[in-house]
């Protein structure tokens, strides 16, 4: 059977589908995901298919939401509840208290209530409060910080159910593979990519990064550093790019000789956040290694202790508060209007410290 037949069993099926009344204008076609199982084909098919129907204007693809039949038109929830759930990984952490202060300060206004979460970065935690709310049922739209969001996920069929009940979902900071949800979050390969052009442009050829493995961040963050260092015709030894998962970020003394000896004779380090670079200053501090003059660091996410530590931290800024903000006005867009695509990048500009030695003229 040829790649042509087989998208085209796709096709036919949607087509009579309609002619027996099995689909009527607005509703919402099964998921690529639930195509390809039911056809066992790849998504790579399943995807050329629906592109053929949406030319043949047979169905509609709204980015965030799904296929839909007809025009995209998605009727709105009549009900209103006037509640927001949000579902966070930590408070702790300060990129949070922020961004959950401009989500609730844009929803209080509009007359909408927050209702808050924490899955500990767990996604066991993740998958009982998703049920509990689906159970309860009483809110108009969902708003999600994943949890381990560069692993494989259990939960995905329950996001697949909030939309199936059109139920706004907006993920932000990142978006589990696999799933077609809108997301706000800060450009995190402009980041890496940002983070490692300022070495280079500061003449710095033997450049290492500490990134993290369990997000999806982490992962886009070291793509962009790849790109830049790549740009300018530089090799990365890969002894010298470190990956940790989440528990290790935060306790980097626990495998400090690791991470000195992977770093070598590195002038220059990106790191994954500005908490990973302030420990890695501690402990360069206790090894007699100077910042910026033997090591130079770039973080990102732009923390409080980035400007005033060690001479203050070059960094990407991550929006925090704003990206709140952001998040808040794109989900009442949806609950207002399913088809609008509620994803946003912010690229900020990098702040130039202290932390990077000028190697060049």
């Amino acid at each position: 059977m040829t790649g042509g037949a087989k998208y085209q069993l796709v096709i036919d099926w949607v087509k009579a589908r309609i002619a027996d009344g099995t689909y009527v204008q607005g509703d919402r076609l099964m998921s690529e995901n639930e195509l390809c199982e039911k056809f066992g084909l790849s998504r790579q098919t399943v995807r050329h298919a629906t592109g053929e129907l949406e030319k043949q204007k047979i169905v509609t693809r709204v980015r965030g939401s799904g296929t839909y039949i007809g025009g995209a038109y998605l009727p709105v929830r009549a009900e209103r509840h006037m509640n927001v759930s949000l579902v966070s990984t930590f408070y702790e952490n300060y990129i949070f208290p922020p961004t959950i202060k401009g989500i609730e300060r844009v929803l209080s206004k509009n007359g909408y209530s927050l209702q808050v979460s924490f899955t500990d970065n767990r996604v066991s935690r993740e998958r009982q409060i998703l049920e509990n709310i689906l159970e309860k049922d009483h809110i108009d739209a969902l708003i999600v910080e994943p949890a381990k969001s560069a692993l494989p996920n259990p939960n995905l069929a329950l996001y697949e159910e909030f939309r199936r009940r059109r139920i706004p979902v907006l993920f932000f900071n990142a978006v589990y593979p696999g799933l077609d949800f809108s997301c706000v979050r800060l450009d995190d390969e402009k980041a890496g990519y940002d983070a490692a052009k300022i070495l280079i442009d500061a003449g710095h050829t033997d450049i290492g990064g500490i990134f993290k493995s369990d997000d999806r961040q982490g992962h886009l963050r070291y793509a962009g550093f790849l790109r830049a260092v790549s740009e300018a015709g530089l090799h990365v030894s890969q002894t010298k790019v470190v990956w940790l998962d989440t528990p290790m970020t935060t306790r980097l003394e626990g495998i400090e000789s690791h991470l000195l000896d992977r770093m070598g004779n590195a002038t220059g380090i990106v790191c994954y956040n500005d908490n990973v670079a302030g420990q890695l200053v501690t402990i360069c501090e206790r090894h007699g290694i100077r910042i910026p003059e033997d090591l130079s660091l770039v973080g990102i996410d732009d923390a409080a202790l980035a400007g005033r530590s060690f001479a203050g931290l070059t960094t990407i800024p991550h929006p925090k508060e704003l990206l709140g903000q952001k998040t808040a006005e794109n989900i009442l867009q949806m609950i207002q209007q399913p088809d609008f695509d509620g994803g946003w990048l912010f690229r900020p500009e990098p702040i130039i410290r202290n932390s990077v030695k000028k190697l060049v003229p």
